[in-house]
């Protein structure tokens, strides 16, 4: 399934996506500058969010696997005592993408880290500073799809594993397998779908935990959940979805996600990157707001779905 998706160029590309390859520029300027928000009104309503400061001694003590979202697709995981963070993105973006929703740990406070996933190569998801401030702190081993080679050694990372879509990697006692999703990825004009878009499914003592970084909806979730489901635990994005004519290639919206998680056959379901950065034409609340109306009607069939706060965790019993 999909083992081909890289050209003779050397660029990746969505196999299931005849024609595709990267961005809409065309359709981006659309957007930016043509576009109408629907929502603008609504956006101008300040969005706040509780935010929990996590108590990682405490969670710690119990010497259970445990997971703390921490904003956006940032999640830290607490695997059998090892520490694995995924996308760290422990300051704003940049000078134009700021947070809307405090980090709820300081990053001096966060525990050392074992391993870092990476999920692909915007800036909201491989965010340099964080990256060099765990290198300098922790020191990790950095675990990405192929083609990031070039960007670590930029910068004076050396202790990587890049995983194409199917391959494996055993680390600190558990298993890290690299799946496919349907994204794109680029960091610069002349980078276009140079490093590849992975989620990342950990297996540890007979359970399965899979992180979606960032994704837009497409058929293969079903074919990767007949393989490797059913999944304990789902993290799975469901904002940053509007408008749908240009997101919904690359960006889930709540049903959409919902969607997904059946598919997969996840038992339980984590929302992330919701909340955090305005990235797109929809309030941050709305999300979060639309899932909830979902849920209630019933239509998460077989999935437990668990809204965390920033800073909330969810421990596995």
């Amino acid at each position: 399934m999909y083992r081909q998706h890289r050209d003779k160029e050397g660029r990746f590309f969505n196999p299931w996506e005849p024609g595709r390859r990267g961005s809409n520029f065309r359709g981006l300027i659309k957007w930016i500058f043509f576009s109408k928000n629907r929502f603008r009104d609504e956006k101008k309503k300040k969005a706040e969010f509780t935010v929990v400061r996590p108590d990682f001694r405490s969670l710690d003590s119990t010497g259970k696997d445990y997971f703390v979202w921490l904003g956006h697709s940032t999640v830290f995981m607490r695997l059998g005592g090892k520490a694995v963070l995924t996308d760290p993105v422990l300051w704003d973006v940049n000078f134009l993408v700021r947070r809307k929703t405090s980090l709820p740990v300081m990053p001096e406070n966060l525990p050392r880290i074992d391993i870092c996933l990476i999920s692909h190569n915007h800036f909201d998801h491989l965010n340099t500073k964080s990256v060099q401030y765990l290198k300098k702190t922790s020191d990790p081993l950095f675990v990405t799809g192929p083609g990031y080679g070039d960007y670590f050694r930029s910068i004076g990372v050396t202790k990587t594993v890049e995983l194409d879509w199917w391959e494996a990697h055993q680390a600190e006692g558990f298993k890290i397998t690299s799946l496919p999703v349907q994204h794109w990825a680029k960091r610069s004009f002349f980078d276009t779908n140079r490093m590849l878009w992975c989620s990342f499914l950990i297996e540890r003592q007979g359970r399965k935990y899979l992180w979606v970084g960032d994704s837009g909806y497409f058929e293969g979730f079903k074919n990767i959940g007949k393989d490797y489901g059913p999944v304990d635990v789902l993290f799975i994005p469901a904002g940053a979805y509007e408008p749908r004519w240009f997101m919904k290639k690359n960006h889930m919206n709540p049903e959409e996600a919902v969607a997904a998680a059946k598919d997969l056959r996840a038992r339980l379901a984590i929302p992330i990157h919701w909340g955090t950065f305005d990235l797109t034409d929809e309030p941050l609340w709305l999300p979060i707001k639309r899932l909830k109306e979902i849920l209630a009607k019933g239509d998460a069939v077989n999935t437990e779905f668990r809204i965390l706060d920033h800073g909330g965790s969810y421990m596995v019993e």
